[in-house]
């Protein structure tokens, strides 16, 4: 399933980012679960948090461990929680980068791929969204996702 994520993430945002932006990135590496669920995060998070004048709460999810499996992602979920109370970070953007980890979580869960996948997809879209509302240009949103 990981192989057509990229595809599947492109798709489920266009209804949020301009046909342009995306096609400009339709082709490119493959995407693993994890590694979207860590750009999203670390990334794609931080960087529209920074966007929205918080710094402190940007430079500690920049600060966080790479994601690479469900192990990583459950220890990423409470750090966040403890990041958005102890910056007062907004939670539109601290609570999909939660959710991200948390679909890593049930991805990895027995029989919670496809569950996992489709949670994950929504909560990056979600996250891409409120990026662009918070002033990102879809461009930058789409590279801090799609590029290494």
């Amino acid at each position: 399933m990981a192989v057509g994520l990229r595809a599947r993430l492109l798709s489920e945002l266009e209804r949020y980012l301009p046909e342009e932006s995306l096609r400009s990135f339709a082709s490119g590496e493959a995407l693993t679960p994890a590694v979207l669920a860590d750009r999203a995060i670390r990334s794609l998070a931080a960087r529209a948090l920074e966007a929205r004048h918080a710094a402190d709460a940007a430079s500690r999810l920049r600060a966080l461990p790479a994601i690479t499996d469900g192990v990583g992602a459950r220890s990423t979920m409470p750090a966040l929680e403890r990041t958005g109370r102890a910056t007062n970070a907004p939670a539109d953007l601290i609570r999909p980068a939660s959710q991200a980890a948390g679909a890593l979580l049930r991805l990895e869960s027995p029989g919670g791929e496809d569950a996992g996948t489709e949670q994950l997809l929504a909560a990056v879209v979600r996250l891409a969204a409120t990026s662009v509302r918070s002033g990102l240009p879809a461009d930058e949103v789409l590279r801090l996702l799609l590029e290494a």
